[in-house]
């Protein structure tokens, strides 16, 4: 498939998606009169709307999906810097799938800080995530493990509370699959959050909701990717709302990708379209990625703009 057709399709789903989904949004709850911090979600999946639930590998997997951590034999050192309209995030982990074909194993860490009306909070988001391949580049299943702790010097003080400050903290958990169908159709599965420190706190609520998400992608990956998914978030709202994201990419003399695509959220009020481009040298063992996601609901304001470096030593 021509990588002109792939970015038209992506690029007219998105555009008749997006503009049904802003038709809409002022009759829907305004869910963002509250300040709530950021979370990374993973350079190269961002590009393409945040879609790889069923195709993410290396660091992404820790945002995407931790079964992906085992999908491919690799060890990578990733830094990423995040610049989102709430705050500024920076990111690092490393990611080895290689030197023990049995599992793989990914750590991550990310620090927000927030500016202008959300410079009252900050916070660490901790990740470790396992991977094992059942049936090798075929069917991997992932554990993760989460650490959050938000601070909002906003909230009053307790003399009798160390941690009144704190918004979040504590520990959190999910699970991952990804099965590859064939050589071109890949799924995948992915829980996450299943405790939401926010699900009673109407300060956070929807920053950390349960979720599940199911995943599909089409492509060769070493050419071209479509992928789209549904997420069903449990706990931000009295009922369960549903999310989606669609997205694509394409690769262009053998190191450089293009990306695009959309992502809905419901909770958040957020249509997000997106594009990304990265480039990848396996001779010198090193990679450079960057995404910019723009809100359509506030088509006026700087979106989130995110560049991540890759080091392969291996």
């Amino acid at each position: 498939m021509r990588f002109s057709r792939i970015m038209l399709i992506i690029a007219a789903v998105a555009a008749t998606v997006g503009f049904a989904s802003t038709a809409v949004a002022d009759d829907a709850p305004d869910s963002t009169d509250r300040p709530l911090p950021e979370f990374f979600e993973g350079v190269r999946a961002s590009g393409a709307g945040a879609s790889h639930t069923a195709v993410t590998s290396g660091f992404d997997s820790l945002y995407q999906n931790p079964a992906g951590v085992a999908r491919y034999p690799m060890y990578a050192i990733d830094g990423a810097f995040s610049y989102a309209p709430q705050g500024m995030i920076m990111t690092a982990g490393i990611t080895d799938s290689l030197l023990n074909p049995d599992f793989a194993l990914g750590v991550g860490w990310s620090y927000f800080t927030g500016t202008g009306d959300h410079d009252h909070l900050s916070g660490h988001d901790g990740r470790v995530v396992l991977g094992i391949p059942v049936a090798p580049e075929q069917l991997v299943v992932g554990v993760g493990l989460r650490y959050l702790r938000i601070a909002d010097e906003s909230l009053p003080p307790d003399p009798t509370d160390d941690h009144s400050h704190l918004l979040i903290n504590g520990l959190t958990f999910g699970a991952g699959v990804n099965f590859r169908a064939s050589d071109m159709v890949h799924l995948g599965l992915q829980v996450e959050n299943l405790i939401d420190h926010c699900e009673d706190n109407g300060l956070c609520r929807g920053a950390t909701p349960t979720q599940v998400t199911g995943g599909l992608g089409v492509g060769d990956e070493l050419n071209f990717m479509l992928t789209g998914e549904a997420t069903a978030d449990l706990t931000s709202g009295p009922d369960p709302m549903l999310d989606f994201a669609l997205g694509g990419e394409y690769l262009v003399g053998h190191t450089t990708w293009l990306r695009a695509g959309f992502q809905h959220r419901s909770f958040l009020d957020r249509n997000l379209i997106s594009i990304g481009i990265g480039w990848l040298s396996e001779e010198m063992g090193m990679g450079f990625d960057v995404s910019y996601r723009h809100d359509l609901n506030h088509s006026s304001e700087l979106g989130y703009l995110s560049t991540s470096f890759s080091f392969y030593p291996m």
